[in-house]
């Protein structure tokens, strides 16, 4: 508790606190630009923290770290374009929001939504960072890709009730992510003679294609360029704010649920937490225990809430195994490793003993990161809400040119704005033929997951597929997958049936 106790008297301390809010603000910017990311900007600044001392530091990338999934929002909810992959699904509702005038109370609900999410899985986090972590090493391969398998039957809920177009559509991002070289094998795979797939589908050009190219194609298909934007309200009331979180309290306390355990998942990740929260938050208005006025896609505040608090969420479960185990969580924390190695320091069981200032701190400023994000998206607010104005023809053009940009600027290479194109294309048709886009992204981000512990399962075990029966966590996800596949078959038959006797019989004979 003494070493808790210092950690805050040392960040509430002008200096670092200036750092942590620093850190904060930066990360909302990288977050708000597409095709930028937290791995990015941690990467980018590293080098540059090395002459600071190690405290400092860490207040700076642990701020960007936190301050990029609320700033991905932004962008997602003002001009449908994420600003980072885990911000996809706040943009199906988000979005619509903005267009009917309540842009406001939308960023409003994303920026307390994840400040909920991520102090509440940084408090349960705390005083369960020994179990948590764990726990943690103890997940084996057969595990993973078990939980990957039952992530991705949450498409039947992302696709409403045209389950074949959402299977389809899954097992399309599946194939996609098989693109590249085989990491078992080295051979080459559906590369198609190009060496820039040998490194696989860049995904982040991907989704900026699914989200971002594909709407500016939809507009223009509609003739959307022409029209005047109708009239936007940024405003926000904090009493209003206060309202709609409590009155979600349900829906952000599964989301940070489901955040919290998925980040101590390594590789699982923000973006599959938060399009499981969606997925949630969309079955429970399906079957009415969820009264909404508007169906999902149309602007459901819900829809908002649960995926920002999950992506937040993710933080703390994923910090936890950093520290205690030397395990990264996800791919900001795997750059936060090596960067405290860097500074001589040693994550793992003995990091709390050895270094406790330094541990303690880190774990002490993720909680108070959210703190300061708080106070510097609230600030941005009104600027950013300043983008509804601009005429429609503009804004589309505007945010073709950052979409690309943003997917040039995350490699330097130009094969990155062919690949959001490519998608966007593949976007838009889909959207025309009503195939699910969220379907096909949440193939994209669970299919390495999959196969690589699939395969990976299979080779520890000499090719015994009883090892996916033999770990009680498996087990628990076959069972539920076998459950699910039965009511998606009953439901199925039962849809074709009523077709069937709908259709008008046939008249014999002349």
């Amino acid at each position: 508790m003494q070493f808790i106790l210092g950690a805050f008297a040392d960040i509430f301390q002008p200096v670092s606190f200036a750092f942590l809010f620093i850190g904060s603000a930066l990360g909302l910017l990288v977050g708000v630009l597409p095709g930028l990311s937290s791995p990015m900007a941690l990467a980018i600044l590293i080098p540059i923290t090395f002459g600071m001392e190690p405290f400092s530091a860490f207040m700076i990338l642990i701020g960007i770290y936190v301050g990029t999934k609320t700033g991905g929002a932004f962008s997602a909810i003002l001009i449908r374009t994420p600003g980072t992959p885990a911000a996809a699904a706040t943009a199906m509702e988000g979005f619509p929001m903005a267009q009917r005038g309540e842009a406001g109370r939308a960023l409003a609900l994303s920026i307390g939504a994840s400040f909920c999410g991520g102090t509440a899985s940084w408090l349960v986090a705390v005083p369960l960072v020994g179990v948590i972590g764990l726990y943690a090493v103890r997940i084996s391969s057969a595990d993973l890709a078990m939980i990957g398998l039952l992530a991705l039957a949450a498409v039947s809920s992302l696709s409403g009730r045209d389950l074949l177009k959402g299977l389809m559509a899954s097992c399309l991002g599946l194939i996609i992510s098989t693109i590249g070289l085989d990491e078992l094998t080295g051979m080459p795979r559906l590369t198609l003679g190009y060496y820039q797939l040998l490194g696989g589908i860049p995904f982040l050009a991907a989704i900026v294609g699914l989200f971002a190219v594909a709407t500016v194609l939809v507009d223009i298909s509609q003739d959307a360029a022409s029209a005047k934007p109708p009239s936007k309200d940024g405003s926000f009331r904090m009493g209003g704010l206060l309202r709609d979180l409590w009155n979600m309290r349900k829906q952000l306390a599964v989301g940070t649920t489901i955040g919290s355990l998925l980040g101590i998942v390594p590789g699982v990740g923000s973006d599959t937490a938060g399009w499981l929260s969606y997925a949630y938050v969309k079955r429970q208005i399906e079957k009415g225990f969820l009264k909404s006025d508007r169906k999902m896609g149309e602007g459901v505040p819900q829809g908002l809430a649960a995926p920002e608090a999950a992506n937040n969420a993710v933080t703390g479960g994923a910090t936890i195994p950093m520290l205690t185990l030397g395990i990264p969580g996800d791919g900001s924390t795997a750059i936060m490793l090596g960067a405290l190695m860097l500074f001589g320091l040693q994550p793992g069981p003995l990091f709390f003993r050895e270094s406790p200032e330094m541990a303690y701190g880190i774990l002490v400023a993720l909680g108070v990161a959210n703190l300061t994000t708080l106070i510097a998206a609230f600030l941005l607010i009104r600027p950013f809400t300043a983008v509804l104005r601009i005429d429609r023809a503009v804004l589309l053009g505007s945010v073709l040119i950052l979409a690309l940009a943003g997917s040039f600027a995350s490699t330097n290479n130009s094969f990155e704005m062919v690949v959001a194109l490519v998608f966007g294309v593949l976007g838009y048709f889909m959207y025309r033929f009503n195939f699910s886009i969220p379907a096909l992204a949440l193939g994209l981000i669970l299919g390495p997951v999959i196969e690589s512990n699939f395969r990976r399962a299979l080779m520890i075990s000499r090719g015994d597929a009883t090892v996916f029966l033999t770990s009680p966590l498996s087990l628990l996800s076959i069972v539920v997958l076998t459950a699910i596949a039965g009511k998606f078959l009953y439901d199925f038959a039962s849809r074709s049936k009523h077709r069937t006797e709908a259709k008008p019989g046939r008249k014999s004979g002349p």
